[in-house]
């Protein structure tokens, strides 16, 4: 039954073909968001951080701080990093350490880039004096453990077999006691 008060189709001009181009205009359309939702964080950070730094994944400071850990203390005592020159890490060293770490370059090369920055390919020496390294005191007196945290602790160790994991445990229970 037709409704009496709508306007006949025909008197509105109705095109079947304009009808059938506007079905599948609004079938390709619809469903889709209007808001395409939040923009990816690091096109939102990408300008809080300078272009030289996010590609070098560290910066010479962040080495300086880091180094004695990065490549250990018996090398971070005769040369600390200087400064990052495109992909070369100038390392400030002892004139007497030089021909040394020149043979271990790759070896730091690759400690600096697993320790964060990728972008270091090799390494270039200044003989220079260094900086006195600012070190934090650690707290050197070892706290022993009482009775009552060594029997809990022996109670803990009874299923391990092997004595060397045993007495790494104990000293790794140790250690972090005396933090406390």
């Amino acid at each position: 039954m037709a409704d009496p008060f709508s306007p006949d189709r025909d008197e509105l001009g109705f095109d079947p073909q304009l009808e059938v181009a506007a079905t599948a205009w609004l079938s390709q359309r619809r469903g889709k968001p209007v808001w395409a939702g939040p923009p990816p964080v690091a096109r939102l950070i990408a300008n809080l951080v300078p272009q030289d730094q996010r590609k070098a994944g560290m910066t010479a400071r962040e080495l300086q701080g880091r180094w004695a850990e990065i490549v250990g203390d018996k090398i971070a005592t005769i040369c600390q990093p200087d400064q990052i020159k495109g992909e070369t890490l100038v390392l400030k060293v002892v004139a007497a350490a030089a021909p040394l770490l020149s043979m271990r370059s790759n070896e730091i090369v690759g400690l600096v880039r697993l320790a964060g920055a990728s972008k270091i390919k090799k390494l270039s020496l200044v003989r220079a004096p260094l900086k006195q390294a600012v070190k934090a005191q650690a707290s050197t007196t070892k706290r022993k453990l009482n009775a009552t945290e060594q029997r809990k602790l022996d109670e803990q160790l009874e299923q391990v077999t092997q004595p060397s994991l045993k007495a790494a445990l104990t000293r790794l229970a140790e250690a972090t006691a005396s933090i406390d």
